[in-house]
């Protein structure tokens, strides 16, 4: 009994499906290749601390840009890649560096505005950003776990979330770049562009193209059907962008965190 009972809590290490066998039904990896690192939630610690360097972060950037879906879902099933960690930290630490220090100082320097750089906030959305993965992804795990076709663990789910934000990063990163891109043809040419309307214009434009990428991504995931991953995903973009993620801004603010690391880190 106590063998059966180790067998069900385990997982394959390479497509996620439940083991109750020698090995795997579904891809026929061998289980105890299982035995090299757990599936369930309380892997999580150890995967963290045990992330380690594989593919590099440029290349696996240029492959998200390239084939953003295909991509991730590589990843996610390849268990040899373990430095999504690595790679979510450095994508977000350059996306809110750029949007929240890089840029005020640029876009005041060209049109002699005041410079609005805060340095806090970088911490603050840092916060924010893996305080709310922690509390959101149980949640999206079991919704997607009930509405999909595939067995999935929640190691794999993981995975797939932390490659998810670090994409969204890749993509505010590019928008940005692109603003200060149309802010220097501005500056040079003269033209009457108003720029706040245009980073707004690109900002819902990236929302779309990641909501559309999230979709894509859980449809193979899990193997839900278009209406269903569509329905999802609008649900868990409401709950993230419109409940979690300004309820948590809201609180970090009001115990000053970002200010107090902003004025250590000057």
């Amino acid at each position: 009994m106590g063998n059966a009972e180790g067998t069900q809590a385990r997982f394959c290490s390479n497509c996620g499906n439940a083991l109750a066998g020698p090995f795997c039904s579904g891809c026929g990896t061998p289980a105890n290749a299982a035995k090299t690192h757990g599936e369930g939630w309380s892997a999580l610690t150890s995967e963290f601390l045990s992330s380690r360097r594989g593919k590099g972060i440029f290349a696996v950037a240029i492959s998200f840009l390239l084939s953003p879906v295909n991509t991730i879902i590589r990843l996610t099933d390849d268990p040899t890649y373990r430095s999504h960690w690595g790679f979510l930290t450095a994508t977000v630490g350059a996306q809110l560096t750029l949007v929240y220090v890089i840029m005020p100082r640029v876009l005041s320097a060209l049109f002699n505005v005041p410079d609005t750089a805060n340095s806090g906030a970088v911490i603050t959305n840092e916060v924010v950003q893996y305080v709310g993965m922690a509390i959101l992804t149980p949640i999206q795990y079991y919704i997607c776990r009930a509405l999909g076709t595939l067995p999935r663990s929640p190691m794999s789910y993981v995975k797939l979330c932390v490659l998810s934000v670090s994409y969204g990063a890749l993509i505010s990163i590019g928008l940005s770049l692109a603003v200060l891109t149309i802010a220097l043809a501005v500056m040079k040419t003269g033209a009457n562009i108003n720029l706040q309307e245009v980073a707004q214009a690109l900002t819902m434009l990236g929302l779309a193209g990641i909501l559309a990428f999230v979709a894509a991504s859980h449809k193979r995931f899990w193997g839900m059907s278009w209406p269903i991953a569509i329905g999802v995903t609008l649900f868990l973009g409401a709950m993230s962008w419109l409940v979690v993620y300004p309820g948590l801004t809201a609180l970090v603010e009001q115990v000053k965190m970002g200010g107090t690391f902003g004025n250590l880190l000057g």
